[in-house]
Order: C-alpha cells, then sequence, then structure tokens
C-alpha cells in the first residue's frame, strides 16, 4: 500500500447525525425538518477534506462494531486510504440538534467503545506508516479506557522519525500534548483560554500567549476565533485573519478543515500567510454548509485571496 505523506489518528471515531428542529425545546417532543449521516471523528473529517486536495492522507485509528464497517466501507468508496485496528463494541453516535430558528447547535456525544487491546495494535500499525510520512495529525476525543497523555507519547513516537505533528485536543489531552512540543496546535478560544488557564480580553492578548507556546516549543499557534477568524503565531510574526461574509449553516467540522488546510500547507511549505489565508477560508466555508458538510480544496483555493489579513507587531 501506498503511504500518503499525511497520516490521520481518530482514536474516538463516530457517526455524526445532524438533525434540523424549528424551535428546539428542551422537556418536550421536538419534530425533526431534515436528518442525515454522516461518517466523523476529527482526524476522518481532516481525510474528507485532504481527499478533495492533491495531497491525501492515510486515515488511522480505532473502529468498532457495525457502524465502524460503515466508516471503513465509507472511505474505501472513497478512495481514502485507510487502517484502522477493530476493537470491540460499537462505535458511538453523535447527534448535532440545529434549531433553525435561532442558529443555535446542540451536541450530544457518546463516550464511545473501549479500546482494550486494539489499541496495542493501532499503535504498532502507526509506527510502521511513520517511516513514510511527513505530517501525523492527531485530533479529537480517546476512549474511556486510553488516558489523557497519549498524544504525548505519539507525539514524541513521530517525532524521532522526523514528522511533524499537528495536535488538536482539547483538555488535559491538549495540556500533556504541549509538553512534547508538536509542531502546531489549532485550538479553539474556549480550549485556549482552558490551556492558558485565563480569558485573553484582546487579539493582542491572544497573540503574547501564544508567543509564549510558540517560544516553548511548539513553531505554529493558531487560535480559531469563530465569526471572528482566527490569530496565527510562528516565530516573530503574528497575524489575524477575518473571515468573508457567509451566509451561516453549521459550525460542524469548521476547525477539522482548518487543520486539513494546515497539514496541506505544512506539507507543501507554505508561507504562515499563505497558511493563515488557507485554513481561515477552509473553515469559513465549511461554516456555509448544512450538517457535517466539509469545504473542498477547489472552493477554498478559490476563497483564500477573500480573508482579510491584518500583520500585528507587537
Amino acid at each position: 500500500m501506498h503511504i500518503p505523506e499525511i497520516i490521520t489518528v481518530t482514536l474516538n471515531p463516530c457517526i455524526d447525525k445532524a438533525v434540523e428542529i424549528s424551535d428546539f425545546q428542551t422537556g418536550k417532543t421536538n419534530r425533526v425538518l431534515n436528518s442525515r449521516s454522516d461518517i466523523g471523528g476529527k482526524g476522518i473529517n481532516v481525510s474528507l477534506v485532504l481527499n478533495t486536495s492533491d495531497t491525501p492522507s492515510l486515515a488511522t485509528g480505532l473502529v468498532a462494531g457495525v457502524y465502524g464497517k460503515k466508516i471503513i466501507d465509507r472511505l474505501d468508496s472513497l478512495g481514502i486510504a485507510n487502517d484502522f485496528a477493530e476493537a470491540e463494541g460499537e462505535t458511538r453516535v453523535n447527534t448535532k440538534v440545529l434549531d433553525i430558528n435561532s442558529g443555535v447547535m446542540t451536541e450530544i456525544n457518546e463516550k464511545g467503545f473501549f479500546a482494550g487491546s486494539s489499541f496495542d495494535v493501532f499503535r504498532s500499525n502507526l509506527i510502521s506508516v511513520l517511516p513514510h510520512a511527513k505530517v501525523l495529525v492527531l485530533s479529537g476525543s480517546t476512549p474511556p479506557d486510553v488516558g489523557t497523555g497519549i498524544y504525548k507519547e505519539l507525539i514524541n513516537i513521530a517525532k524521532e522519525h522526523g514528522v511533524k505533528v499537528i495536535l488538536d485536543a482539547d483538555g488535559d489531552r491538549l495540556k500533556k500534548g504541549i509538553e512534547a512540543s508538536p509542531y502546531a496546535i489549532k485550538p479553539n478560544f474556549d480550549e485556549f483560554c482552558e490551556l492558558i488557564g485565563k480569558v485573553p480580553s484582546s487579539i493582542d492578548e491572544i497573540i503574547d500567549e501564544a508567543k509564549l507556546l510558540n517560544e516553548s516549543g511548539i513553531n505554529t499557534v493558531v487560535v480559531s476565533l469563530g465569526e471572528n477568524g482566527a490569530v496565527f503565531v510562528r516565530d516573530s510574526l503574528a497575524i489575524h485573519t477575518t473571515p468573508f461574509p457567509i451566509d451561516f449553516e453549521s459550525s460542524a467540522a469548521c476547525g477539522d478543515s482548518m487543520v486539513a488546510a494546515l497539514a496541506y500547507a505544512t506539507v507543501n511549505g507554505l508561507t504562515l500567510l499563505e497558511t493563515a489565508r488557507l485554513m481561515t477560508a477552509a473553515g469559513t466555508l465549511t461554516a456555509s454548509k448544512p450538517g457535517t458538510h466539509t469545504s473542498e480544496f477547489c472552493e477554498i483555493f478559490k476563497y483564500a485571496d477573500s480573508v482579510s489579513v491584518q500583520i500585528i507587531d507587537n
């Protein structure tokens, strides 16, 4: 099997079920207007977006049960290379409820299966393909029996093979992961606040805190800010992007689309400015799509120059 230069890891995949409801109310019966189900999990979403570019990926991780087989079958049908270890149990279903009146989305995420001995199989398989890779994407949650330090362990393993790691996680997975100095991180604003232990009051303060992470050994720090764009810090350069106007549909997979653009930019040696435009366009376009639909690189390239960029010297 040909090994692509980008490897994505999804340890806790899911079936994403998106439903639309008018005037969603808790404690009452709500009628679904529209619904759809898609394969998901943050790393898998990254692979789905990359599959629309000239730089595809190898999707790896864990799956379980009937839904796990559906994930593999779907990846195969799309021509996405994959190598998942099979665990016992069943792959989780995550339900995203969009109130079409308010535009508010409520997410209900299941815990997922236990990894058990399948994790050792996954790790062994990953180590065997790392020598062929340039970028490893670690993103999302982990099974209940996998410790929060696992991303730190995998980052260290990848670095032994000269592979750049993009980490997109939250909570202790992120805090422990950055101890291994991944190449890049992409927290959203809430995740960033939890990481640094405070709420920045301005873009300049976000940049100051991101620079501290950069100085600790993380090459590229990206903080996504939703409709307020994103902050990018690398070395002495800081950039704040502002997205172009869209008709908002859903925030699902916006961050994953940004990570896909970051992985693409990393493999292809793009500058931070080019990376910032590409990532912001990817997230913005995904936000304009319903449910868990993601942007495609043909449109990401088309709209990248529509992103407003401010280079900040502070």
